[in-house]
């Protein structure tokens, strides 16, 4: 059959009925430790022949006839079974794979996916539902019921194509997405256009606030591939990192343990805007608090950010993916200052409790203020290293065996 042939019905029951259906997998890669992190499962048809009719070719075909539904269930344990042979080779890795929210339109597939989970004794985070922000428009309450319990099994949930859409954001707001995936389209404008770029960082900044996971796809070429580390992104697949694979060279790109070079700079200036938060949501706070009247005050609950110094956002990327830098002078000077500037934010709320006033508690703002400059200071400074390395890192990179570019040589 040659693929760009009429696709019928029939046609796609009887590619079902001899398991000609299989999974492609494209990687993801981590931008924090620049280690493969798992992958997006791709439908492919295989003929006898082994030629490969792509989806664009049958999928909206599958879609607009419901037979998506048939597809889906039919190639579900193919997925659980590849996935059970990936976690053997590393438990770390996550599978996400694409469904229409036909998929969920009863609680058949739901039952499926919890019973094989139960059955092959997968953890549940080492599967990812993908969904188009389109199929959540066209959702309704039905069938956002029917994948809750999957997020409740410790399945995430990635809304696919954010920012292609009109009601991205609305439709955010409504479901428990775990990650967004940027649109490829938005990802290959972004170095032609300061809107696109705009979007793309504000994006991730948004999606960094929400605790959402963002990947980039359809990312195409180096310069697309720094912007995004520059900008704070996490996770990517596209092209550059590699196509997708059948399962036994997808084992073996694993297998090959490549990093990724780049340090994860757009970390740092995320953790900068973050502690500059912390401290106007804190001092706004402890303000308008001590403004009020006594009797007022004692009704009032003060609205405080995590006040623990290993529990705001600063403090979280600290002890975790800020360990990349943990050689740096800065870095190392860092977690002083910033312990004691949560210390004073904890006297401050201590104060407000007690009926200071604004004037008793502005000795203990100023000393807030400047132990934030002392924390911004070596963020910045970090910044500044970290990016002069990053590109220097690059231009040995560029030249590595491992390199894509040079592995497609």
């Amino acid at each position: 059959m040659n693929h760009q042939m009429t696709i019928s019905k029939e046609d796609i029951l009887d590619a079902i009925t001899k398991d000609e259906f299989v999974f492609y997998y494209q990687p993801k890669v981590s931008l924090v430790t620049g280690k493969v992190i798992g992958a997006e499962a791709l439908i492919r048809w295989v003929k006898p022949d082994l030629t490969v009719i792509p989806p664009s070719a049958f999928i909206p075909f599958a879609e607009a006839t419901s037979l998506i539904t048939n597809i889906t269930r039919h190639m579900f344990p193919k997925l659980v079974s590849d996935t059970m042979v990936l976690m053997d080779i590393d438990s770390s890795l996550s599978i996400s794979f694409n469904t229409s929210a036909k998929d969920f339109e009863d609680e058949v597939f739901t039952r499926q996916i919890l019973c094989a989970l139960e059955a092959s004794q997968l953890d549940g985070h080492s599967l990812q539902v993908e969904l188009t922000e389109t199929a959540t428009l066209e959702a309704g309450d039905k069938i956002k019921a029917n994948i809750m319990p999957l997020r409740q099994a410790g399945l995430g949930l990635a809304m696919d194509d954010f920012g292609k859409g009109y009601s991205s954001l609305d439709t955010l707001s409504k479901w428990p997405f775990s990650t967004i995936k940027l649109d490829q389209g938005i990802v290959s404008r972004m170095l032609e256009s300061s809107k696109n770029a705009t979007i793309v960082e504000n994006s991730i900044r948004m999606a960094h606030e929400l605790g959402i996971s963002v990947v980039a796809e359809g990312v195409e070429n180096n310069d697309q591939y720094q912007q995004l580390l520059e900008m704070g992104c996490t996770k990517i697949q596209g092209y550059w990192i590699s196509k997708p694979l059948p399962l036994s060279q997808f084992i073996s790109f694993v297998e090959a343990d490549i990093r990724w070079s780049g340090l994860p700079i757009g970390l740092i200036h995320m953790a900068i805007m973050d502690h500059v938060q912390w401290r106007k949501h804190l001092v706004s706070e402890v303000v308008k608090t001590a403004s009020l009247p006594q009797d007022v005050r004692r009704l009032r609950y003060i609205d405080t950010p995590a006040m623990g110094c290993t529990d705001c956002r600063l403090g979280k990327w600290f002890y975790d993916a800020g360990q990349v830098f943990k050689d740096r002078h800065a870095f190392q000077q860092l977690e002083k200052p910033h312990c004691d500037f949560h210390n004073v934010g904890q006297e401050l709320v201590r104060l407000v409790g007690s009926g200071a006033s604004i004037e008793m508690l502005t000795p203990k703002l100023s000393e807030l203020s400047s132990l934030s400059m002392v924390v911004l200071g070596h963020l910045q400074t970090l910044e500044n290293e970290g990016l002069m390395d990053m590109h220097a890192a690059h231009r040995e990179w560029v030249e590595h065996a491992l390199h894509p570019e040079n592995l497609r040589a």
